[in-house]
């Protein structure tokens, strides 16, 4: 019996970072930032749609005040109070697209640059929306080992 290949597993590096979608940010943000210890990075927006990003343990955390009956028309997903989106890093946003798209896996935005500035691409993993963010590694100075 000849055996065959299995097909290579699409690189996703880590988790970048959750991103938790609220109707009331000040009482998310004094959870995240101020109750549960995270340490504040950077907040930005104005009423109405303030948005802020916390380190807690390791892991990034963005908190956004959002409007829950739009959908998200950049990343291709409905906005749901209380469902997190997380955030994969991947090394080449364009090839994870191929590897998952020829996995059958149901793409919902295409890479494609973010108002943040980062290439992206969403996907539906069952009830789950996953994010990809591009995320080049970090080159370190010295010899190979």
């Amino acid at each position: 019996m000849m055996k065959t290949k299995a097909p290579k597993a699409p690189k996703i590096a880590g988790l970048d970072h959750l991103y938790i979608p609220t109707r009331d940010f000040e009482k998310a943000w004094a959870f995240w930032g101020e109750a549960a210890g995270g340490q504040v990075q950077a907040t930005w927006g104005e009423s109405g749609h303030q948005a802020g990003l916390v380190s807690l343990g390791g892991i990034n955390v963005v908190v956004a005040q959002e409007n829950e009956t739009l959908e998200d028309p950049e990343l291709g997903y409905r906005v749901q109070y209380g469902r997190p989106i997380l955030h994969f890093a991947t090394p080449n946003v364009d090839r994870l697209y191929r590897d998952l798209a020829d996995r059958g896996v149901p793409v919902l935005r295409g890479p494609m640059t973010t108002h943040w500035g980062k290439r992206a691409l969403t996907v539906r993993a069952g009830e789950l929306v996953i994010a990809f963010v591009e995320v080049k590694p970090k080159k370190t100075k010295g010899r190979k080992r």
